[in-house]
């Protein structure tokens, strides 16, 4: 991750140094937590130090600082809250700066608060990307595969409950290629399956900011999905999605955006790319697989064109979010 001190000499980086006293962690010792209000960065002297963030049960390390770099310093900079955590890797002796002796030294030092503040704008765009539970990327071409833990009661007691032949399940071999044809065939971008309660919400090009409610057994009738649903080529379906995305881009709201948001979701928008629709075939042809796996007892799924994610959620109150290729592997891995 960029620094927000990449362009400041080594006489201003003095200057900051020079505010910091010293202070000592043992090796495993917690520096800050995130989520911690920012009173202070860090200057490493001796030792090494971790960072890293939580996304739910995983820690995801970012980098380790070591004599020379620094740490701490962008939520400092902003005034908010530890965007990471930073633990002690070995025995570590740091400068500690605080907040108010570095905003009052950039208050006197008009030209290393200019400097500062076009990276913050940089690393702030970055940031906006990292911190989605699901990147902008779209997890395209990675193994991703993101677990969140549910109600612990409900974990406890998942496995003891009967399970019970819903209506999505007495109809799955039908129910399949419609819902492939939903996504492929039709206007349709976005499915979610209620495999218990029957219930399938569909978000489609006509009105794509909502959601629509539609009991599984109607969409076995062909007259009430042609109703509907029309036959929208992929491609144009694609095509449609980008025009949307353009209408957003040359939007006066869009044009007052702070700028990292800007640049971000512009470069996103620019690049965009619809998931493979042998991706959407694949994963739909094993909705009977996945609902059949011992201990997954499948609740609901959501797949969009719009990103290589799949959502799952299961019984025991627990969410699964993977990428196509994750998908292949949560099912090898639990069969």
């Amino acid at each position: 991750m960029t620094s927000v001190f990449l362009d400041l000499h080594d006489d201003e980086l003095h200057k900051i140094r020079r505010l910091g006293s010293r202070v000592r962690f043992n090796e495993s010792e917690q520096i800050f937590q995130e989520g911690d209000e920012a009173d202070c960065m860090y200057f490493v002297d001796s030792g090494g130090v971790s960072l890293y963030i939580e996304k739910f049960n995983t820690k995801v390390p970012i980098r380790q600082a070591h004599q020379g770099d620094w740490f701490g310093e962008l939520a400092v900079y902003n005034g908010s809250r530890r965007t990471a955590a930073a633990v002690a890797s070995e025995p570590a002796g740091l400068l500690r700066v605080s907040r108010e002796a570095f905003h009052q030294l950039l208050a006197d030092e008009p030209a290393i608060n200019d400097k500062i503040r076009r990276i913050v704008n940089s690393r702030n765009e970055k940031l906006v990307l990292e911190e989605k539970m699901v990147n902008m990327d779209s997890f395209l071409g990675r193994d991703m595969h993101i677990g969140i833990k549910g109600d612990p009661s409900l974990r406890e007691s998942a496995m003891m409950r009967p399970r019970f032949e819903s209506v999505v399940d007495r109809f799955m071999p039908e129910l399949v290629p419609c819902f492939e044809d939903l996504l492929l065939n039709r206007n349709v971008h976005r499915i979610n399956i209620g495999f218990n309660n029957g219930e399938i919400r569909l978000s489609t090009l006509l009105d794509p900011f909502c959601e629509e409610y539609h009991p599984a057994l109607r969409l076995l009738d062909a007259s009430y999905v042609e109703r509907h649903f029309p036959k929208v080529d992929y491609q144009r379906k694609a095509e449609f999605i980008r025009a949307v995305y353009g209408l957003i881009r040359g939007s006066a709201c869009f044009g007052e955006l702070p700028n990292h948001l800007h640049h971000g979701f512009n470069e996103y928008f620019s690049h965009w790319q619809p998931m493979a629709p042998e991706e959407i075939s694949k994963i739909i042809a094993q909705l009977p697989v996945l609902r059949e796996i011992p201990n997954f007892y499948v609740r609901s799924l959501t797949i969009s064109i719009l990103k290589n994610a799949i959502h799952m959620q299961f019984n025991c109150d627990g969410t699964h979010i993977v990428s196509s290729r994750g998908f292949e592997r949560f099912l090898e891995e639990n069969l």
